[in-house]
């Protein structure tokens, strides 16, 4: 067997969902391998591989810390950045002597910058994957918090140490890796029709379905008693309390599967985020979404959606006062948009990374 490390920035899910297909392909391309997973990210992102993989939950890096899925923390985060930064020491010797008694041969990150020193220590071969780096995300707030400065530079020259950056489409600058290549879009697509895809969910067939998605982070301010009365639409989302009540279905949170439910509805509505936007463009869902504050990422992947994608953006304060019906009424009567895109970045970065092996 050929073992490999895999670590992943647990900040959200986008990170962890394309992870998962990285690793599934992997595997498929080469049974022979044993993926060692290393991330903050729930575990039960990787349960319904078809296969068993190694997990640990590891943090590694701090991302953003955030109050919900749309208010950003960036103090807190700072300081916990800071924090990790001071364990930095600790932690490269606890993965190294992690490395040293796997037999480790190649490690993959999506895309924490200490992994890529980690490599560097143990003379292993390591790639990138994602769509920014995160010293690229905090330098955007570097004139309110100067003292994240050191921090950048640090998370630089961890990134520099990479073998090989795989930079996927709609990615923001990339330049601070040395050897880089393009990939398609990583996204997972579901085996199911529509209909299929609600009758697993007990989806009314005939009704038009809104999948709000505000996962990881959550978005419990959303009036959803104001949502009830929109009877034109029925609304699905999970959470940490599943219900059923009129026109709305709350399954639960840990839910394999997801993309079965980008292919049941009608409308997503949530943030920009990697994940869900590979998503509905990979399902041709439109997709009826909303700012999320000062995120440097934000404008790239509206810059890709406005490409790519049937959408349209609801304002902040009409989404948080339930005013959906005018923005998705217009959504649903929009010209579709859905250009040809290669969905295959999977395949291709296993061809990439296998060559490293």
């Amino acid at each position: 067997m050929i073992p490999v490390a895999y670590f992943i920035s647990g900040h959200g899910y986008g990170h962890a969902v394309r992870s998962s297909q990285v690793i599934r392909s992997l595997k498929e391309a080469c049974p022979d391998l044993d993926i060692h997973v290393r991330t903050a990210a729930p575990r039960w992102f990787f349960l319904d591989l078809p296969f068993s993989v190694f997990c640990e939950k590891r943090a590694i890096d701090v991302g953003i810390l955030q109050s919900d899925s749309l208010g950003m923390r960036l103090v807190d985060t700072l300081h916990a950045c800071q924090e990790l930064h001071q364990r930095l020491p600790a932690l490269v010797e606890e993965n190294l002597a992690f490395i040293k008694q796997h037999k480790i041969r190649l490690i993959i990150g999506d895309i924490p910058p200490l992994c890529f020193e980690i490599a560097r220590r143990a003379s292993l071969p390591s790639v990138a994957i994602g769509n920014f780096t995160w010293d690229w995300i905090y330098r955007a707030y570097l004139s309110d918090l100067p003292a994240f400065l050191p921090l950048i530079q640090e998370m630089a020259s961890s990134y520099r140490e990479a073998s090989l950056a795989l930079c996927l489409p709609f990615s923001c600058d990339m330049e601070i890796f040395p050897v880089k290549k393009p990939i398609p879009l990583i996204s997972r697509l579901s085996s199911l029709d529509k209909a299929e895809a609600r009758k697993r969910f007990g989806l009314p067939a005939g009704a038009t379905i809104v999948l709000v998605s505000f996962g990881g982070f959550g978005l419990a301010k959303l009036p959803w008693e104001r949502l009830s009365q929109l009877g034109d639409f029925f609304f699905v989302t999970t959470g940490s309390s599943p219900r059923k009540e009129n026109n709305l279905l709350v399954l639960p949170e840990e839910l394999p599967h997801y993309e079965d439910l980008i292919r049941a509805a009608d409308v997503v509505v949530s943030k920009p985020g990697y994940g869900i936007v590979a998503d509905v463009i990979a399902h041709q869902v439109p997709f009826l979404y909303t700012s999320r504050g000062d995120f440097p990422e934000y404008p790239y992947l509206v810059g890709a959606m406005n490409s790519w994608a049937t959408c349209e953006l609801i304002p902040q304060k009409e989404l948080l006062a339930g005013n959906l019906q005018p923005y998705l009424k217009r959504l649903l009567e929009r010209e579709a948009h859905w250009p040809a895109v290669a969905l295959n970045g999977a395949e291709v970065a296993v061809v990439k990374i296998l060559e490293l092996l």
